[in-house]
C-alpha cells in the first residue's frame, strides 16, 4: 500500500453524488497500490456531461484526447498516439470495430450514459494491461449492479434521464439488479436520440444519431472464487459522420464476456477471460446527405473471439492471451447493380501472447518490470471489382497474387520504478520497447480509398503487405507530489519509433492513375509506408483545496510529434491544451467554472495537407443539486459565450451543400449547449 493524497475533484464530486451527503469538504484519502503516488490506472468515474460519447470523459485524463469524426465516432489518443496504437477495454474486453474507418470506434460501444467510469494506464502500460499497447491502454467500465452485504435479496438500481439543447439530444438509462453477498444479477440499457449539432454560424451537417443498448449480467462470489457473465446488444442507428465520405446506417450486434477467479490457500489468484463479438455495419454516402453523382453503400461485418488466462502469487504474474478476428467489406452503387468493389475480403488478424511481470523493492526504490512476446498473424482472401479499367486490374491481380500471410513477432520489455524522496514527493521513471503489427487496413488496403480507421484527412490511401512493425522506445521521467491540501503530478515522455507506420506519396503508377480517374479533385494518393518518428512532451493532472467550500483543479496537456527521417510533423496531434475547473461544494450541491484553453497548432503535417488552427478559450458552467439521498439532478452549459472555434482533432466537412460550412473546411467545434441530467438510485 502506498502515501495517502487528496482526492481529485471529479472522483469528489462523484463521493458527493452518492447516497450520503458530503458532511464538509474535508477531502477524503485514499490508499494506492503500485509503483506510484497516484492511482493505476489513472481513474475518472463519469460524471453529467451535454455529449452523449463517453470519448469527451477521456478527455479529461492528463495527456488524453480523441479524434472527433461524429457525435458517436470518437478515436481514442494518447500523447499523440491514436487509433490501434491505444488499447482500449470495454468490461475488460477488446472491441473490433466492424467498419474500416472506425465509425464504431470502441468507445462508441458504451453510452456515457451507461458508463461507471474510464480510466488510462498513466505514462507507460505495463504488459499486463494487454496486447500492442504502444500507445498505452484504456479502461471503461459499465455500470453493474454490486453485491449485497447479507443473504438477503436486495433491489437496487439507477435511473438516468437527460436532455442537451444544442443538437435536441436526449438521453435514458436504467439499471435494475438484485443482488445479495453471494450473488448478483442485472439488466441494464439505454435509449440516445440526438439531431444536428449547431456552431455559433450555422449547423454541423449531417450530425443526428440514434443508439440503442441493451445488455444483462450474472455474477457469483464467495471467499474463494468469483464469477460473472455478461451479454451486450449495440444497435446504432443513422448517424452522421460529416468528416467521412459515408454515414452510419446501422452498426449493431452482440459481444460476450465470461470471468472466472479462484483464489488459493497459497495466496495464488487465477484468472481466466472469454469474450466473444459479432457485429455487421452498413453505410452509404446518400441517405443523410445530398447524393453525390456516384452514389455508394458498403456492408461490412467483423467477428472476433478471445481468451486470457493470468496467475498471480506473490510479487510474479503470469499470463497467456489469444484473440482472432476476421474482416469483410463491400463496397456497392445502389444505382447500378453491376458495380462492386471487395474492400477487404476474408480478412484474418490473429494475436497469441505470453508475458510475465515482477515487482520488487530495494533501498527505498520499487520496481515493476514485464516482458511480453506477441504472435501476430495476419491473412487475407483474393479480391475483385466490377471496374474494367486496366489500373485497377492490375492492382487486383497484384494483390491477389502476393504472398498476404504475414506474420510478426513482437517483444515488449517494460521497466518501471518509484522512489520516496520524502513523505509527500515521490520521483517516477520508466522505460520500455514496444512493438505494434500493421493494422489490416494499412497492410491490405489494395485499392486507393479512404478505408483508413478514421484517419478523416480527405486522401486515398493504399497499402502495403510488406510493411515491418512499429518499435517504440520509451522514457517515462515525472514527480507526484502529495499533501492534504494539495496535488500537482508532472510527467515528461519521449517516444523514439522506428518503422512508424505513416501515409507517404505514392509511387504505385497504377493506383496514381485510378486514384485520379476516381477523384480528379483529390491529391495524388498515399500509401502506408515505414518512416521513422518521435513524440515527447509533459501532462500533468493537479488540484488545491483553497478553503472549506472552495477547490481548484485541473490538467495540462502538450505532445510533440515529427518525423525523424524528413522533419515533417506527424498528424492529427493534440495541440497544448490546459483544463482549470474552479468549485463552490456545500453539503447537498455544488457549482463549477471551467475554463478549457487550447493553443495554436501550426505544427501540422504537410504530407496529409493537414491544417493549421488558431488557439482559442471555452467556458463552462455546472453544477449538481441533491433534493434527497438517492436523487442528483445536474445542470450546465458548455461554451457559455457560444465561442466560435475549430478543434485541431476534429476531421474536414464532406458535405458539398452546407452553407455554413464550406467543403475540405474543417469542421467548427460545437456552439453552446445548455444541459439538465437526472439520476435516481434505489
Amino acid at each position: 500500500m502506498h502515501y495517502l493524497k487528496l482526492l481529485p475533484l471529479p472522483l469528489f464530486i462523484i463521493g458527493f453524488q452518492s447516497p450520503l451527503y458530503a458532511a464538509s469538504l474535508d477531502l477524503p484519502t485514499i490508499s494506492v497500490e503500485g509503483i506510484a503516488g497516484e492511482e493505476t490506472p489513472y481513474s475518472l468515474p463519469s460524471y453529467p456531461i451535454a455529449s452523449p460519447d463517453a470519448g469527451d470523459l477521456l478527455k479529461r485524463l492528463p495527456g488524453a484526447n480523441i479524434n472527433r469524426n461524429g457525435p458517436l465516432t470518437s478515436i481514442a489518443q494518447y500523447r499523440g498516439l491514436f487509433g490501434d496504437r491505444v488499447n482500449v477495454l470495454i468490461d475488460g474486453m477488446n472491441i473490433t470495430s466492424a467498419g474500416p474507418n472506425s465509425m464504431d470506434s470502441p468507445l462508441s460501444y458504451i453510452p456515457a450514459a451507461r458508463l461507471k467510469d474510464i480510466s488510462i494506464y498513466r505514462g507507460i502500460a505495463p504488459v499486463s494491461s494487454g496486447i500492442e499497447t504502444i500507445g498505452g491502454t484504456v479502461v471503461a467500465h459499465s455500470k453493474k449492479a454490486a453485491f449485497g452485504n447479507s443473504d438477503s435479496i436486495e433491489f437496487h438500481g439507477n435511473a438516468k434521464a437527460g436532455y442537451a439543447e444544442n443538437g435536441d439530444n436526449r438521453h435514458t438509462a436504467l439499471l435494475a439488479g438484485l443482488a445479495n453477498k453471494n450473488h448478483s444479477i442485472h439488466i441494464a440499457g439505454s435509449v440516445e436520440r440526438g439531431n444536428d449539432l449547431e456552431f455559433d454560424d450555422g449547423d454541423i451537417l449531417p450530425t443526428e444519431h440514434k443508439r440503442d443498448t441493451i445488455g444483462a449480467g450474472y455474477a457469483f462470489k464467495n471467499d474463494h472464487q468469483y464469477i460473472a457473465i455478461q451479454a451486450e446488444h449495440h444497435n446504432t442507428g443513422e448517424t452522421g459522420t460529416p468528416a467521412l465520405p459515408m454515414d452510419i446506417i446501422y452498426a449493431r450486434g452482440e459481444h460476450y464476456t465470461g470471468q472466472f477467479k479462484n483464489t488459493f490457500s497459497n495466496g495464488g489468484e487465477l484468472t481466466a477471460k472469454l469474450s466473444y463479438q459479432k457485429a455487421d455495419h452498413e453505410m452509404a454516402n446518400y441517405a443523410l446527405r445530398t447524393p453525390p453523382a456516384n452514389s455508394r453503400q458498403a456492408i461490412t461485418d467483423v467477428e472476433s473471439q478471445a481468451i486470457g488466462i493470468t496467475y498471480s502469487i506473490a510479487s510474479w504474474t503470469l499470463g497467456f492471451d489469444a484473440d482472432r478476428s476476421d474482416h469483410n467489406a463491400d463496397i456497392f452503387d445502389p444505382n447500378n447493380a453491376m458495380f462492386f468493389v471487395d474492400n477487404f475480403r476474408n480478412v484474418e488478424r490473429d494475436r497469441y501472447s505470453i508475458f510475465g511481470e515482477k515487482t520488487f523493492a530495494t533501498n527505498h526504490w520499487e520496481f515493476a518490470t514485464g516482458l511480453r512476446y506477441t504472435r501476430v498473424k495476419m491473412d487475407a482472401g483474393t479480391v475483385s471489382s466490377s471496374m474494367g479499367m486496366a489500373p485497377a486490374i492490375t492492382l487486383r491481380d497484384n494483390f491477389n497474387n502476393s504472398d498476404r500471410e504475414q506474420n510478426e513477432n513482437l517483444v515488449d520489455l517494460v521497466i518501471s520504478a518509484s522512489h520516496s524522496l520524502s513523505a509527500q514527493l515521490d520521483f517516477v521513471t520508466g522505460i520500455a520497447r514496444k512493438e505494434r503489427a500493421p493494422s489490416y487496413q494499412e497492410r491490405y488496403l489494395w485499392l486507393p480509398l479512404e478505408s483508413t480507421a478514421g484517419l478523416a484527412d480527405g486522401n486515398n490511401y493504399i497499402g502495403n503487405i510488406e510493411l515491418d512493425s512499429e518499435v517504440a522506445y520509451q522514457l517515462e521521467l515525472g514527480f507526484d507530489w502529495h499533501s492534504p491540501r494539495f496535488t500537482v503530478s508532472p510527467h515528461l515522455f519521449y517516444h523514439h519509433i522506428n518503422d512508424y507506420i505513416q501515409g507517404t506519396p505514392s509511387t504505385n503508377a497504377a493506383a496514381n492513375m485510378i486514384s485520379a480517374m476516381m477523384a480528379p479533385n483529390k491529391p495524388a494518393p498515399l500509401q502506408f509506408n515505414n518512416v521513422d518518428a518521435k513524440l515527447y512532451g509533459i501532462d500533468a493532472n493537479w488540484s488545491y483545496a483553497i478553503a472549506s467550500s472552495w477547490q481548484l483543479e485541473g490538467t495540462v496537456s502538450y505532445v510533440r510529434g515529427k518525423r525523424r527521417d524528413t522533419g515533417d510533423n506527424l498528424y492529427r496531434i493534440a495541440p497544448l491544451s490546459a483544463r482549470t475547473m474552479l468549485s463552490y461544494v456545500q453539503s447537498n450541491w455544488l457549482i463549477s467554472v471551467e475554463a478549457e484553453t487550447i493553443a495554436s497548432q501550426h505544427k501540422v503535417s504537410a504530407e496529409n495537407h493537414e491544417q493549421k488552427t488558431s488557439g482559442y478559450a471555452l467556458f463552462n458552467l455546472s453544477g449538481n443539486f441533491q433534493p434527497t439521498q438517492d436523487v442528483t439532478v445536474s445542470a450546465g452549459i458548455n461554451n457559455l459565450f457560444d465561442r466560435g472555434y475549430e478543434n485541431h482533432l476534429g476531421g474536414y466537412n464532406r458535405i458539398s451543400d452546407n452553407p455554413d460550412i464550406a467543403q475540405g473546411d474543417r469542421l467548427p467545434g460545437l456552439g453552446r449547449s445548455a444541459y439538465v441530467s437526472v439520476s435516481m438510485d434505489w
